[in-house]
């Protein structure tokens, strides 16, 4: 790979706050990408659906997009500013806040400051964890979410509802219910990673990707 094909990025690990078993991705994007573009990532990377407020806090500044809401305090200023303006530092923290009402929290670690090719711009080097419904109030309700969206528990959901002596039309609409909040598998590096290829073809709107998902790979 030729120098003049390579431009600088920066792998990173990103783990969302609160929650336990951990939920962590491990990315890696151009220092080219804006913030705009790194929380669009982020968002393919945990399978949410860009609905809400979002900000990064760097170095005690506050950045984000202040076309969302024009109260949002912006000390450090919009999401348009590149990457590489931040010269990131090895093991340097920063922390992205999403769905500022809760907020979910993905705190950021820089891991290394590679060169990658121009034409794969970001990429999804590990993931583990099965993210939250971005709508649950906050960490907290994560365990319940957890359990109550696994398979084991829609079996026996529909165990019960078998011995409730439900009518065809009754039993179909509870079943589709509860497959609906099912979480059949946890997304895997591999997924996450194909989606985040696209990005750039489709202008880094994360949400119509995760409009396009399956269900059960996000």
């Amino acid at each position: 790979m030729g120098a003049e094909h390579t431009v600088g990025a920066v792998q990173l690990s990103a783990r969302l706050g609160g929650v336990s078993p951990p939920v962590t991705r491990r990315l890696l994007i151009t220092e080219q990408a804006s913030l705009a573009q790194f929380h669009a990532a982020l968002q393919v990377a945990v399978g949410w659906s860009d609905e809400h407020l979002y900000c990064f806090q760097i170095r005690g500044w506050q950045f984000g997009d202040p076309a969302r809401a024009i109260e949002l305090a912006l000390a450090g200023g919009g999401a348009d500013i590149p990457v590489a303006a931040f010269a990131f530092e090895i093991n340097e923290t920063f922390r992205y806040q999403y769905n500022l009402l809760v907020p979910w929290e993905i705190d950021c670690r820089i891991e290394s400051r590679p060169l990658v090719s121009q034409t794969q711009p970001l990429a999804c080097l590990a993931a583990r964890g099965d993210p939250p419904d971005e709508e649950l109030n906050g960490p907290a309700a994560y365990p319940e979410w957890l359990e109550e969206s696994s398979p084991a528990w829609a079996l026996h959901r529909i165990e019960e509802l078998l011995e409730e002596g439900l009518n065809g039309a009754q039993l179909r609409a509870e079943v589709h219910d509860i497959l609906a909040n099912t979480h059949v598998a946890k997304p895997g590096r591999r997924s996450i990673d194909q989606r985040l290829r696209q990005l750039p073809a489709i202008d880094w709107d994360a949400g119509s990707m995760y409009e396009d998902a399956d269900p059960s790979d996000h």
